[in-house]
């Protein structure tokens, strides 16, 4: 990650910084007691954010930017007015003060205003944007040039959680980054408010970890190896999973669930690998996240974003299998009929099964 050269002669942020930065990953910790009631990213969000402001102590700075969502309850934390400055670096006669956590809660719908949200930040700190939740005729809330955009640039780590627990795995994350390591740069999380009504289950801490990196498992280990491998990030992930229960109950087909906070991530970490890799011949090879994680087999890999198809593509040249990128442009539906045709089209193009299979399922469920 890097970041524009905002103050080129300051020094960086001292024991203050990694104070402030460690009470914040304590107050998020899964043992604090910080119970998240609702599974949704953004509920969970709203809960996390308080927590922080807890006791009158603001251990983070947290500003909200352009509130048009009405509060979700009394005490909602997306509806915090501006509790601190934007830019959270100042001087006085010559002596920088401590940088605290930034966290933004805001709403923005289109890239401009996106944009604005990132001068006003300085681009640094976790911009948490709810645009998702908002009425939109795009499918994720912003048009299909935002996300590539924030692909596309390297000092920021884009996000697309599908649980609470996984925006929590990520903030601390992101904190000890940004704030302990001292990294420039910022981190993006798109949140979306569905399963409202469900307990968010806690995270393992490896899988926190993983989680954090950009994908985990969320399948359990089976007996078998998974025939096909289906990804998911955000909503998505309810659709991959309600796929993998048409292929194992209609067609006895075992799969791998995974889900993927971050396609762009993987990708990243992918190519550091290889770049790392080229310069040292004579080291042990790095394995990039994304490998460790699917490299077990080559069984198909479908990743599936309900952003354009390209964001799930940027993990395929890491895919040993035969890989196939599903998004919101693509000519069939994102539904969990269409990814298990899918599917079954992947296997049976590998001659894992008969092509009548296809035929089968998609008169089943009644895709002609």
């Amino acid at each position: 990650m890097q970041s524009p050269d905002l103050f080129p002669h300051s020094p960086l942020p001292g024991g203050e910084t990694g104070r402030a930065a460690h009470a914040c990953m304590a107050a998020l910790a899964p043992a604090s007691g910080l119970p998240l009631v609702h599974a949704s990213p953004r509920r969970a969000l709203g809960a996390m954010a308080g927590s922080l402001k807890q006791g009158g102590a603001v251990v983070a700075r947290m500003r909200k930017v352009g509130a048009e969502a009405p509060p979700l309850s009394n005490g909602d934390a997306w509806e915090v007015g501006a509790s601190a400055g934007a830019w959270t670096v100042r001087y006085r006669h010559g002596v920088t003060q401590a940088e605290k956590p930034l966290l933004y809660l805001c709403s923005p719908a289109s890239l401009p205003a996106l944009r604005a949200v990132l001068a006003e930040s300085g681009e640094r700190g976790i911009v948490c944007n709810d645009a998702e939740t908002q009425a939109s005729h795009w499918p994720k809330g912003v048009p299909p040039a935002l996300p590539a955009w924030l692909a596309a640039q390297h000092n920021c780590m884009p996000f697309d959680p599908a649980t609470g627990e996984e925006v929590r795995a990520i903030l601390r994350s992101a904190l000890a980054t940004l704030y302990l390591e001292q990294q420039p740069g910022y981190y993006y999380l798109a949140t979306h408010d569905e399963d409202e009504d469900a307990v968010a289950a806690p995270l393992s801490a490896a899988d926190a970890a993983a989680a954090s990196l950009g994908m985990y498992r969320v399948s359990p280990p089976g007996p078998a190896q998974g025939r096909v491998r289906l990804c998911g990030a955000g909503k998505m992930l309810a659709v991959v999973a309600g796929a993998a229960r048409l292929l194992k109950e209609d067609w006895d087909i075992a799969t791998q669930v995974w889900s993927c906070p971050s396609y762009t991530r993987l990708a990243r970490d992918a190519q550091a690998a290889e770049q790392w890799n080229l310069l040292h011949p004579r080291a042990t090879p790095r394995l990039a996240h994304v490998r460790r994680c699917l490299d077990d087999s080559a069984a198909p890999v479908i990743a599936v974003t309900g952003y354009g198809q390209h964001i799930a593509g940027q993990i395929g040249g890491c895919v040993r299998g035969r890989f196939i990128a599903v998004g919101a442009d693509t000519r069939m539906e994102t539904s969990a009929p269409w990814l298990a045709v899918t599917a079954l089209k992947a296997l049976a193009d590998d001659g894992a099964l008969p092509v009548q299979f296809v035929d089968y399922a998609l008169r089943r469920y009644a895709l002609l």
